[in-house]
């Protein structure tokens, strides 16, 4: 497996290697999917397996290299695995159905169904989301039960959704596993993994992307002011539109709804102007010579893409983010 040791950096990458099949079959059970071997190594090839993990909270996100073959099939908890092939030799076998997939390739180990699994010498990415997550980020924005939501099938809706997942998963390992300080930061982190989730549910078919929207009853001024006011006192700290609505009393979809006709804004949108606001107060207060930056603020309010951020900053109040500071 070559790496980018730059990439990989920093105590939060953790590292494992083994040349016991047992103890790697042990480590990917523990790591990724409960599975049953039907057959190992049967090939020529010295055994090794190697990998390198992080996690950003509940999700994992790691790159495993596995040079020999195996069969096996899954025994799946509901979580989804979701995996970039690198290099290697995969088919993916559900109801005498074979999904053979190629260097490139994206595709999901099915949460709540057994798949057989036949890989060779191979290198993958693989993020591992939680159930609860994924319902969370299912039942948000459209009020659909994430009790609900199942995954169809291990293919991506197309081959488009399935660079736009690799683009995804590399925007958030290059911009922020990279960076122990982003890390460490959870509103951050809060960030990276619903957007991780959210790109799941539209790039994989899922029962979430078949449900009609339930605009749900009327929001009352007071539930509305119970919102802002529940965002105005969370803004540092990670916040779902399911935490503001539960907060206020109403359902999600409603909450939603009462944004857009009484705010002309979404509880997300909402959430990120105050944010801004609370950066802009900062870069007014700070004193550069102290060593205080630009990016020290943008990051500190959860602002990772530090373009949009100058950009965003610049249509709110006129000047730039460094012309703030420098006042």
């Amino acid at each position: 497996m070559s790496v980018d040791d730059t990439l990989y950096s920093g105590a939060h990458w953790q590292r494992f290697a083994t040349t016991d099949s047992d103890e790697a079959i042990d480590y990917i059970r523990r790591a990724y999917i409960d599975v049953t071997v039907r057959t190992s190594n049967d090939s020529d090839r010295e055994f090794g397996l190697r990998t390198i993990a992080t996690e950003l909270g509940d999700v994992s996100m790691s790159r495993l290299s596995y040079s020999t073959h195996n069969r096996v099939e899954t025994a799946p908890d509901g979580d989804l695995n979701i995996s970039h092939a690198i290099r290697g030799r995969y088919a993916l076998v559900k109801d005498k159905e074979e999904h053979r997939l190629r260097p490139g390739d994206v595709f999901l180990l099915l949460p709540d169904d057994s798949l057989g699994i036949d890989f060779d010498d191979v290198d993958v990415f693989a993020t591992r989301l939680p159930r609860a997550l994924l319902e969370e980020a299912a039942g948000t924005p459209d009020g659909f039960s994430g009790a609900d939501l199942r995954f169809e099938s291990t293919r991506p809706i197309s081959a488009e959704l399935g660079r736009h997942w690799s683009a995804t998963v590399s925007y958030v390992t290059h911009s922020i596993l990279s960076d122990p300080i982003l890390v460490a930061n959870p509103l951050v982190t809060a960030q990276a993994r619903q957007l991780l989730a959210q790109t799941a549910l539209a790039v994989f078919p899922n029962t979430s992307l078949d449900a009609r929207l339930d605009p749900g009853g009327g929001v009352p001024p007071r539930a509305l002011r119970r919102a802002i006011a529940y965002v105005d006192d969370t803004a540092d700290r990670p916040v779902t539109v399911a935490q503001i609505a539960a907060a206020a009393g109403v359902h999600p979809r409603a909450l939603q709804l009462a944004f857009r006709r009484h705010l002309g804004t979404t509880p997300t949108s909402y959430v990120r102007t105050v944010r801004l606001d609370r950066a802009h107060r900062d870069l007014q207060n700070a004193d550069p010579s102290t060593g205080v930056t630009v990016t020290v603020i943008a990051h500190r309010w959860g602002f990772t893409h530090l373009g949009r951020f100058s950009a965003d900053y610049r249509s709110a109040y006129g000047v730039s983010p460094s012309q703030t500071l420098r006042v």
